[in-house]
């Protein structure tokens, strides 16, 4: 069986007074669950009435992982699914949803609680990062379809009312430097700002690893070729900057505004292809330009925010990596719109209700010369959703209960492209999420947790529509895909006492409808279509202990691990089948 598991150890010398807590702690992060508060619930939740599972790393794990971007991050502190692909980019993966680099993803990345217009977390340096927010399972209550597997929300920082600034440079193996800067203060006693500038950069090729401290078979090690192990990858080399900036203004004690804006530019960054170099071996350049705004009402008892966003993003790869080279393919990714929620408290009960509007536009050309065009990988597509949302949480003593439902109406737009054959396809979905999570305390060592909830998923014009090859495997989409369901429950336990141990085990259980797969009855060409039915389940562990503090508070010494182990991950099409490209055990 393969599996990974991620453990470390922190040594921290803190003063005295800084584990002086009386405060319930975060079963994984020694966190003080009685002050987080949870951004992705929307509703300004605490930490201890979620049932969902979530993770929170806050700026003190985040500073201690300097100088690296946000896959870097998550790939040390969390117990998720990592791919990294030379090139700068890397993707995650959550409960056994595939990380993908081609296509939407199933796990949704968001900025202050909004799309954050890439699902490449390479591209996202931790500089600008307050706190990062995991919600595992489906969250389609709360953002739609995207979040089948999870949310991942990065909370930006605040701009700091004193007048503050600071710079770091850092270096590495194979030629990595990184450098950042930020400045932060008050204007006006009402207006608050903050810019920061970071640059990562990588001058030589990586070499890959030469020891693998997981199980793989020998048929996998053949695949990854032997030859490869310690060699250098060639044209893999990189630079990134980013430019950010955020602007709070209280326009009185009840009405905030701010915007958070962040310039992404990359150039010339290599990729590889495969070890062997029989394709692949080019360059590429990414831009992203993004919004974030809100805009908050306060009342005794009432919040109202009002939150537009936009994003832009332009990707264009190159032939080859030579002087000469020309673009043979670039992309342009648009996401806008604007998401509204009203939470209201009444004793014991909060109720949101709001109303979301999203649109997802995407357009690309492929040339087979610098002024030739030819078929593009994917036609022309875009998607638009109005969504209306509404969720009660309710907390008595120990006792924690939410419930709510999402109606989604999607409107999904496939544009003509006669070097694609493809025609005009416009389709229309309909559709209601709901969801319910109830946590309880038993004991003040011991917790127990369930929630249900289902997600909905349209097929991305790669699948539907794409023509593409990858060295001599040719991708072809199908127009007849449904759009693929699933219904969701986990329950779980807490246990241990904070500082000195917590431990976390989690049930997990996906059932899909319509589940979309490859289909390979064809030599050489790999198309898609809808399983029957798909189901999946595993088991969460995580573990955490400061061992320091049996003898002393002045310190700490904190091990923690994590395993994610697949009990059983199949699909029913004519015969029971394995799913692929999904580890066992991560």
């Amino acid at each position: 069986m393969n599996f990974k598991t991620f453990t470390g150890a922190v040594i921290m010398l803190l003063p005295l007074g800084a584990f002086a807590q009386a405060e319930p702690i975060d079963t994984t992060k020694n966190y003080e669950i009685e002050k987080a508060v949870v951004t992705a619930s929307r509703m300004q939740l605490p930490l201890k009435s979620i049932p969902q599972k979530v993770e929170i790393l806050d700026k003190s794990i985040i500073n201690k992982s300097p100088n690296e971007n946000l896959g870097e991050i998550l790939k040390r502190r969390t117990n998720l699914d990592i791919i990294q692909y030379p090139g700068a980019m890397t993707t995650v993966g959550l409960r056994g949803f595939p990380a993908t680099a081609h296509s939407r993803n199933y796990t949704l990345i968001l900025i202050d609680g909004l799309p954050a217009g890439t699902n490449n977390l390479a591209t996202i340096p931790s500089d600008f990062i307050e706190k990062v927010e995991i919600v595992k399972g489906p969250y389609s209550v709360m953002y739609g379809s995207d979040a089948m597997g999870g949310v991942i929300n990065i909370i930006s920082k605040k701009p700091a009312k004193e007048a503050q600034g600071g710079a770091s440079v850092g270096a590495g193996n194979f030629g990595q430097t990184h450098f950042s800067g930020y400045a932060s203060g008050g204007v006006t006693d009402k207006l608050l700002l903050s810019i920061s500038y970071s640059r990562m950069e990588q001058t030589a090729d990586y070499q890959i690893g030469s020891k693998n401290i997981l199980g793989i078979t020998e048929t996998e090690k053949n695949i990854l070729d032997k030859k490869s192990y310690g060699d250098i990858m060639e044209n893999s080399k990189f630079r990134i900057s980013q430019f950010n900036g955020k602007i709070e203004y209280n326009i009185n004690n009840k009405v905030k505004a701010g915007i958070f804006s962040s310039l992404m530019l990359s150039n010339d960054i290599e990729t590889p292809g495969n070890y062997w170099h029989s394709y692949g071996k080019s360059k590429k350049e990414i831009t992203r330009f993004s919004n974030y705004g809100e805009i908050s009402y306060s009342e005794k008892n009432n919040l109202l925010l009002v939150s537009p966003y936009s994003s832009i993003q332009n990707e264009s790869n190159y032939n080859n990596n030579d002087n000469e080279a020309f673009i043979n393919s670039k992309e342009q990714i648009r996401q806008s719109g604007i998401k509204i929620g009203n939470t209201h408290t009444w004793g014991r009960f909060k109720w949101l209700a709001g109303l979301d509007y999203d649109l997802y536009d995407v357009k690309s050309e492929r040339f087979s010369s610098k002024i030739t065009p030819a078929n593009p990988y994917r036609p022309d597509h875009s998607r638009g959703s109005l969504s209306l949302f509404t969720q009660l949480a309710y907390s008595y003593n120990k006792l924690f209960v939410s419930a709510g439902g999402r109606f989604n109406n999607i409107t999904y737009i496939l544009r003509e492209n006669k070097l694609l054959g493809s025609e005009k396809k416009n389709s229309t979905y309909n559709n209601f999420n709901p969801s319910l999570g109830v946590k309880f305390e038993v004991l003040p060592w011991m917790i127990i947790k369930g929630s249900f909830g289902s997600a909905f998923y349209v097929p991305d014009a790669y699948k539907s529509a794409g023509v593409y090859m990858i060295g001599k495997k040719k991708y072809v989409g199908n127009p007849d895909l449904k759009p693929e369901s699933t219904s969701s429950f986990d329950f779980g336990i807490n246990l241990g006492k904070a500082p000195l141990l917590n431990v976390d085990l989690t049930y997990f259980q996906n059932f899909y409808q319509n589940k979309i797969v490859n289909d390979n009855s064809q030599k050489d060409v790999t198309t898609y279509k809808n399983a029957s039915n798909g189901n999946m389940s595993g088991i969460e562990f995580m573990a955490s202990s400061n061992i320091a503090s049996l003898w002393t508070k002045g310190s700490r010494l904190e091990f923690y691990g994590g395993l994610t182990w697949f009990i059983n991950n199949t699909f029913e099409d004519v015969i029971t089948k394995q799913t692929l490209y999904t580890r066992d055990v991560t």
